[in-house]
């Protein structure tokens, strides 16, 4: 008979490759994980881990079988979850999103959700530090670039269009004169083009929103996505300028793990995501 119990403690262990990091996430002692680890292969006949003492790794039979049980357990922990959530959406999402991301934005998606769904709750962390969505157990993330790990899925759901702003109005920028302004890109978007001169010598930066503060405070021309300005522009404090240059747009993505189970509330907030991206088109 099979112990499901056995099998996803044996999956702990094959994904964090650590029977001491495997009982953490399960909240259980590594002498329990060692016996259900064991139990499951002597049941089996076979050995499914290499063990020594600084690495825990997959024998051929036990890569095999993670091929097969991962997916089948998957199904099941998703099954248990629609069941659970089958009249109300509830529970805790793990979001991750950079710092340069607009607050107005992510607060408009997360109100307008709660508001539907009042007993979902969101952590939410904004950090442009490396983040392992595994390891530390993200739902989703919303990135400006497309991952390139196996370990993850990248779904574009809209873009983010890319200006060129100042606090006074400006004739229109081309490739002839834009080496004639004080000029902020952060991203390196017109990088193709002469980069012109910063405000001051001395400043040089990568982060978005100290560059909107600038823009916000000097005579200078900044390139920053429309999102982190519009609140700017409809304001008065900040002008979208004309320009002839070719100004790219940036996708945007929400990237989740590839083998965790989606819950109907991550599913559901993902969905809400992409309709409010089309809304706003």
């Amino acid at each position: 008979m099979t112990n499901i119990t056995q099998l996803q403690t044996f999956v702990e262990v094959a994904r964090l490759n650590s029977f001491a990091e495997a009982a953490e996430q399960l909240h259980v002692p590594r002498s329990t994980v060692t016996a259900r680890v064991q139990a499951l292969e002597e049941r089996l006949g076979v050995q499914l881990l290499h063990r020594t003492t600084r690495r825990v790794s997959l024998t051929l039979e036990g890569e095999r079988f993670m091929q097969q049980c991962e997916p089948a357990l998957e199904a099941l922990q998703q099954a248990e979850s629609d069941l659970l959530e089958k009249d109300e959406l509830s529970g805790n999402i793990r979001l991750s999103v950079p710092t340069d991301y607009p607050a107005h934005t992510l607060e408009h998606l997360l109100s307008s959700f709660t508001e539907k769904h009042p007993k979902v709750s969101f952590y939410v962390d904004m950090s442009d530090s490396p983040v392992d969505l595994v390891a530390e157990h993200f739902d989703l993330a919303i990135r400006a670039r497309k991952p390139g790990e196996d370990a993850l899925i990248a779904q574009r759901y809209t873009y983010d269009h890319i200006g060129l702003f100042c606090r006074k109005p400006q004739k229109t920028i081309t490739a002839k004169n834009i080496s004639t302004f004080a000029l902020l890109d952060p991203g390196g978007f017109l990088s193709e083009y002469s980069a012109g001169k910063t405000p001051d010598h001395y400043i040089e930066t990568t982060n978005f929103r100290l560059t909107k503060q600038f823009a916000l405070s000097r005579d200078c021309i900044v390139v920053l996505p429309l999102s982190l300005c519009e609140q700017e522009v409809e304001q008065g404090l900040l002008h979208l300028l004309k320009t002839t240059l070719e100004v790219p747009q940036v996708p945007l993505y929400i990237v989740t793990p590839a083998r965790k189970h989606r819950p109907k509330r991550t599913r559901a907030f993902i969905q809400h995501i992409v309709e409010a991206a089309k809304a706003a088109q």
